[in-house]
């Protein structure tokens, strides 16, 4: 060991040595204060945290909570024995301010991973729409959300678009509403037409009584009347139901011979055509 060493040691022990009784008691109150809080946090939180977050989260956050607690505590202690720390904070600080910086959108997903487990407003199973996008979620971690979309592909969304932007959850409805539109001919029976549609939905167990089917003419199309026909159904089982309504209601109008019509264009010229040549 050099003299400078030594000197610099020397000087350092001095420095503590003739410090007064009052800030080295007051700064070893400080610690173990700050100790005992560390551990009372961390605790606290690993019992009461794994209700609501997962055990990886859970573990995560107790542990930062007690490094935390534990740096500013010894913040804290230095400051009581006299060290001058402005110097040491504002570098701190800024590094800080740039590393934070850096890091926004991890923290920002990391965030709104813990949001989206605290409110608890996605499940495993949920199906959702977001982004374009309509599928179950098969995972939520604490940076994305994967999405099985109806045609079997996984899709990796980060939790801070799902927070920001707007997404609908079908699962939170024991109940979906299913809307279509069926056409009939001018010709045809308005009121046949919508009983013979009324009567067809009774026979689907998956179409629920109450709220009852709506059915009913909304306007006059260029190849027929529309007829809007609106149901209720179990949410777990809108596209099964879906799919049986639109099939049971075009059989059941094909049996009573009503027309289901197709488009039509009747073409008018101004000048009388000439249909084939001129004689010689």
């Amino acid at each position: 060991m050099d003299g400078s060493s030594s000197d610099s040691i020397s000087g350092l022990t001095s420095t503590l040595m003739n410090l007064p009784v009052e800030r080295v008691a007051l700064a070893l109150v400080i610690l173990a204060l700050g100790l005992l809080a560390s551990v009372t946090a961390r605790r606290a939180i690993e019992r009461y945290g794994s209700r609501v977050f997962p055990r990886d989260i859970t573990h995560l956050l107790a542990r930062s909570t007690y490094y935390m607690v534990l740096f500013l505590t010894a913040v804290a202690a230095l400051q009581a024995l006299g060290v001058e720390l402005t110097a040491l904070l504002v570098a701190g600080g800024f590094a800080g301010l740039v590393l934070s910086l850096a890091l926004q959108p991890l923290f920002s997903n990391f965030f709104s991973g813990l949001y989206l487990y605290g409110e608890k407003s996605l499940v495993i199973g949920d199906l959702i729409s977001i982004g374009g996008f309509i599928g179950r979620v098969v995972e939520i971690s604490t940076m994305s959300t994967r999405v099985r979309t109806l045609d079997g592909e996984v899709v990796r969304i980060p939790n801070s678009r799902i927070i920001n932007d707007y997404m609908v959850n079908y699962s939170k409805s024991a109940v979906r509403r299913l809307t279509f539109k069926a056409s009939i001919a001018y010709r045809e029976d308005i009121g046949k037409a919508i009983n013979t549609i009324s009567n067809a939905l009774e026979s689907i167990y998956l179409v629920l009584k109450d709220p009852s089917p709506e059915v009913y003419a909304s306007e006059l199309g260029d190849s027929g009347v529309i007829i809007d026909v609106k149901v209720w159904v179990p949410t777990d089982y809108w596209y099964q139901a879906s799919m049986q309504v639109i099939k049971t209601v075009r059989e059941a109008l094909a049996r009573e011979g009503i027309e289901i019509p197709f488009t039509q264009v009747d073409v008018w010229f101004r000048t009388p055509l000439e249909i084939g040549g001129k004689e010689g």
